[in-house]
């Protein structure tokens, strides 16, 4: 008898690991307290976490004067409302543990559960800052220990990626983070932290591991494609990702830079045969996805034509070497086409779609707003996601993730 606890518990997270979604698992362990107990288990949450995707939650956006801005919650009747709404409720994104002074922290980017933020050192530079990863759930986080001085050499005047008004907000690197596998025993995946600056004539790029604790040089391509208006500078796009690779448009070209984080190597492709006749003027016309094959899905927006249409072009290719191969052409509504303003992100076969506010409402300031709508791939179905009551939103991330109750500390 001593053993049936235990043989009850094994089979309850049987039962609860087969819930179809985590959202479904949420009111599930809502209903008795041994389901509760068992379903928030570390033991069960990463066995849980590694069979299911995360959520589609909300939208955060870092603009402003204040740390990491505001996080909007998916709304009804999106299903992921109820979880966003308890994201919203017990995390913190202003931020306010990091150390003072609040203000000067900027939200770089996200993944697993985990914020990269950085700050302006006391000298101003727009390119070395201080780094602080940041769990806003459990509200942890841990500070990098700065690039070394004989790494940071190589940087030489970098051209600005973010802002360029030389405020707090400017940046003059691109930041973010990496999965780089998980640990033993089915723990959290290894801290991963990516540096890169754009200067003239080359790329400098510099990798953070939480195993080695230390900062070291990759390789930059072997011919890296600068801009040709370089009195202009080198900007990367929105940074897409698939399949362990990470994905630039390089501004005002119809190249990719690509790193791909399983070799930690770049490379520099040229996409002008898809994009030819097409006008790019932003990079979130661009996005990749997964699919479950193993093939890389890019969707690409024609938004300038002659009628006035936003036609969205869906590609794939298993390798970078492979000829894009064109699986639909799906037309947009049609009034979608003077407020269509890029895709954010994508997730299981979903894309968000941002929406400036209607032109009859332009003279109306409590009508003004942004809209995110979630778009099915494979039924063509439209759905509100989530809006922000404001005119100027010039960045956006599409946050994915787990109910509060269904986290675990990530720092």
């Amino acid at each position: 008898m001593a053993g049936l606890p235990a043989l009850t518990d094994d089979v309850l997270a049987e039962i609860l690991v087969r819930v179809p979604s985590p959202c479904d698992l949420a009111r599930a362990t809502a209903a008795c307290g041994s389901f509760r107990r068992v379903a928030t288990s570390p033991r069960f949450l990463r066995r849980f976490r590694s069979l299911h995707a995360p959520l589609p939650l909300g939208v955060l956006c870092p603009d402003g004067s204040a740390t990491a801005a505001s996080f909007h919650p998916a709304m009804p009747p999106h299903p992921s409302a109820p979880a966003a709404r308890a994201l919203a409720l017990a995390a913190d994104f202003a931020f306010s543990f990091l150390p003072p002074p609040a203000r000067a922290w900027l939200l770089r980017d996200h993944r697993d559960g985990r914020f990269l933020l950085d700050r302006a050192l006391a000298g101003g530079s727009t390119a070395f800052t201080d780094v602080a990863v940041c769990d806003p759930i459990f509200r942890r986080y841990v500070l990098l220990p700065p690039i070394p001085d004989d790494l940071a050499a190589s940087v030489e005047n970098p051209y600005l990626q973010r802002g360029g008004d030389g405020g707090l907000q400017s940046r003059s690197s691109e930041i973010f983070l990496a999965s780089c596998g998980s640990d033993a025993e089915g723990e959290e995946p290894s801290l991963a932290v990516i540096w890169m600056a754009c200067c003239r004539g080359k790329l400098v790029a510099f990798f953070f591991s939480s195993e080695s604790q230390q900062w070291r040089a990759l390789s930059p391509p072997e011919h890296y494609a600068l801009s040709t208006r370089r009195v202009m500078g080198v900007r990367l796009g929105q940074r897409n990702h698939a399949h362990g690779c990470f994905y630039w448009m390089i501004t005002l070209t119809h190249r990719w830079l690509v790193l791909d984080t399983r070799r930690m190597e770049f490379l520099v492709v040229d996409i002008s045969p898809v994009l030819s006749g097409r006008a790019m003027m932003f990079s979130n016309q661009i996005i990749t996805l997964e699919s479950m094959d193993g093939w890389t899905i890019v969707v690409v927006a024609d938004v300038f034509r002659s009628d006035k249409r936003c036609v969205l072009y869906f590609y794939k290719f298993m390798y970078f070497s492979d000829r894009w191969q064109l699986q639909s052409k799906i037309n947009l509504p049609e009034e979608w086409g003077y407020r269509f303003r890029g895709i954010i992100g994508a997730s299981e076969g979903y894309l968000f779609i941002k929406l400036d506010h209607p032109k009859q409402n332009l003279g109306d300031p409590v009508q003004q707003n942004v809209t995110y709508f979630t778009f099915d791939t494979k039924t063509m179905q439209l759905g509100r996601f989530c809006e922000i009551c404001s005119g100027t939103v010039s960045e956006a991330y599409f946050y994915t993730g787990f109910p509060p109750s269904q986290s675990l500390p990530s720092v």
